[in-house]
């Protein structure tokens, strides 16, 4: 166990410093656009639990979406860095197995990193949230904002965000595992062979031999993939019966705890059984590449 946290303490040293960087940059930008930016709602404000509301999960939406695609940009090439920065001789020769090596760039870097984001979102969005009250409505917004509402749709809504990354990042992790296997063994061909074996390979079975579920079950894999990250019901809500238009805030709680069971009631889909098998196939083949280095 301290070998494996030794090994996610060197993916921090290593990356925290870009990790930080986008979790702060995109705060540093936005805090002045919104004490000196112009902020249109037309003819009807909205009250200032809305725009609190509004702004917090826009922040932290716009952030997290970047996360999303730093990880889908970097996971292929984190089973190459060794080998790219010709340090594998080294790491090798420690007395640290494979699986704990591979393991801990995965832990570290595809869910880790994303829920310290996450973290880092919500503290901007919070922040994003006062400010845009306080240019809308004034130092009296801050007065008549309904913090008790406020704070119990915090203490509902951070776990559920928290859950439904680890959750996405589950559903989609057979893909991002086999770009990591393809670029382990076929270097910089890897993500482009991949995408042709699935998109290509997906069309011809589907075309020829009317076979589409290679393409649908990439498919649904983004599809619960969306409905584990996003707070949506399992896509079943009723907007117009949901506290956002409303502004019932008051039952967020309720509602969320719903969608809570939704989602974990989703785990019971084959689908997730599946991509769970490929996900450790893909992991394996990283795994057996690096002894072969």
């Amino acid at each position: 166990m301290n070998t494996f946290k030794t090994l996610l303490l060197r993916e921090w040293m290593q990356h925290h410093f870009g990790w930080l960087l986008l979790g702060g940059v995109p705060l540093l930008i936005m805090v002045p656009l919104l004490m000196f930016g112009q902020i249109h709602f037309g003819d009807e404000v909205p009250p200032p639990g809305l725009i609190a509301l509004g702004f917090a999960a826009g922040y932290t939406g716009f952030l997290m979406a970047l996360a999303g695609l730093v990880v889908a940009f970097q996971a292929p090439g984190l089973a190459r860095r060794d080998q790219q920065d010709r340090s594998i001789e080294f790491w090798v020769s420690l007395p640290t197995g494979h699986v704990q090596s591979v393991g801990a760039t995965v832990l570290m870097n595809l869910l880790l990193m994303p829920l310290m984001l996450l973290g880092l979102a919500v503290l901007g969005g919070l922040l994003a949230a006062m400010l845009a009250v306080l240019r809308v409505h004034g130092l009296a917004g801050w007065g008549a904002l309904p913090w008790g509402t406020l704070f119990s749709v915090l203490l509902a809504g951070v776990p559920r965000l928290a859950l439904g990354l680890v959750l996405g990042m589950l559903w989609l992790s057979p893909l991002l595992m086999l770009a990591m296997a393809a670029s382990a063994w076929l270097k910089r061909w890897g993500v482009p062979v991949l995408a042709a074996v699935i998109g290509l390979g997906g069309l011809f079975l589907r075309e020829a031999y009317d076979q589409p579920w290679l393409l649908d079950g990439v498919g649904e894999l983004f599809t619960h993939f969306a409905w584990a990250v996003v707070p949506t019901g399992l896509g079943t809500m009723d907007f117009e019966s949901s506290p956002w238009p409303a502004g019932d805030l008051g039952q967020f709680g309720a509602w969320i705890w719903k969608d809570t069971q939704l989602v974990l009631g989703d785990l019971a889909s084959p689908l997730f059984a599946v991509a769970l098998v490929v996900a450790a196939i893909g992991f394996g083949l990283v795994v057996l590449r690096r002894m072969k280095a």
